[in-house]
């Protein structure tokens, strides 16, 4: 099953959803950052839903999604675009000692900002302090009491002995209320997100036809005033990473004074590595300079 992405509304119920299906985007950030299950069920979970997230944008906006936990696992980090585009990371990318100890893995606070810009600009941005302790839900609750929008998301993420693909499917959907929506009728539809059937169909793939449309009826349920789906086709998911040796200047204009001068003294190549993709870069000592004397706009 290939990967993709669907934006669209429930006619009849003024009620918007995205589904995605991002194996393969999935398998590409897990494999990168050599996770464990443990983290690969959180980094994949997390990298599905900035996806849902990032379909409901206007064109050139990206969403950068950042979670921050106290517990064994500290952070998690999502950019994802209106194209599809998406990259994420996590750290620890090991959590295999903390599966089974949910207050353990997540502690006992934490906080969540989303960021959206277009071309490197912020448009806005908001921080919700962290309440379920659940990446997936953690971002429905932050759309939900940070833009007042109420949202409900769910994705089930499976695994196969494959080191080369193991992740064996990554699925999920989201839904928001529109401004005349049934607030009591939403609420029983995202109930059922938690329910058995939705689950059961949502955690196994199909190439049968109408595969989509069978799910959204079981979400949307018996209804009254249900006329169906508009669904509109995204572009697929697609992992991808914008970093370069550009942009590895702004890293190095992080460096203290005092350490750059030891780079120098040093007359060594200076290797950097993106966070991201883990690609890396070998900068020569002329390259810091010029990056150190690059004059940033305000």
């Amino acid at each position: 099953m290939n990967d993709l992405l669907y934006k669209g509304h429930f006619k009849g119920l003024d009620i918007a959803f995205t589904y995605v299906v991002s194996t393969r985007a999935v398998n590409e950030t897990v494999i990168r950052h050599d996770c464990d299950p443990a983290g690969a069920h959180v980094l994949g979970r997390a990298t599905a839903a900035g996806l849902l997230a990032a379909a409901l944008l206007p064109e050139q906006r990206r969403l950068n999604i950042c979670w921050k936990y106290e517990g064994g696992l500290k952070t998690v980090v999502v950019d994802a675009g209106n194209d599809g585009t998406v990259r994420s990371l996590i750290s620890p990318n090991h959590l295999q000692e903390f599966e089974n100890a949910h207050e353990a893995l997540y502690g006992n606070e934490g906080q969540l900002q989303v960021i959206s810009t277009e071309n490197g600009a912020i448009i806005n941005s908001g921080t919700t302090p962290i309440a379920l302790h659940d990446v997936v839900n953690d971002l429905a609750y932050h759309y939900s009491v940070s833009d007042q929008v109420e949202t409900g998301m769910s994705v089930m993420i499976g695994f196969q002995a494959d080191p080369e693909n193991p992740v064996a499917l990554c699925q999920g959907w989201m839904i928001q209320a529109l401004p005349n929506t049934d607030l009591e009728r939403f609420d029983r539809i995202r109930t059922r997100m938690d329910e058995h059937g939705f689950r059961e169909l949502l955690g196994h793939e199909s190439a049968a036809e109408g595969y989509f449309e069978q799910i959204a009826n079981v979400l949307v349920g018996n209804e009254p005033e249900y006329e169906g789906v508009h669904m509109e086709v995204c572009p697929a998911p697609e992992y991808r990473c914008t970093c370069s040796r550009e942009k590895m200047a702004a890293v190095l204009r992080s460096i203290p004074i005092p350490d750059r001068m030891t780079i120098v003294k040093k007359n060594e190549p200076l290797g950097i590595s993106c966070q991201f993709c883990n690609k890396r870069y070998e900068l020569s000592i002329p390259e810091c300079i010029a990056a150190w004397n690059e004059k940033v706009p305000d």
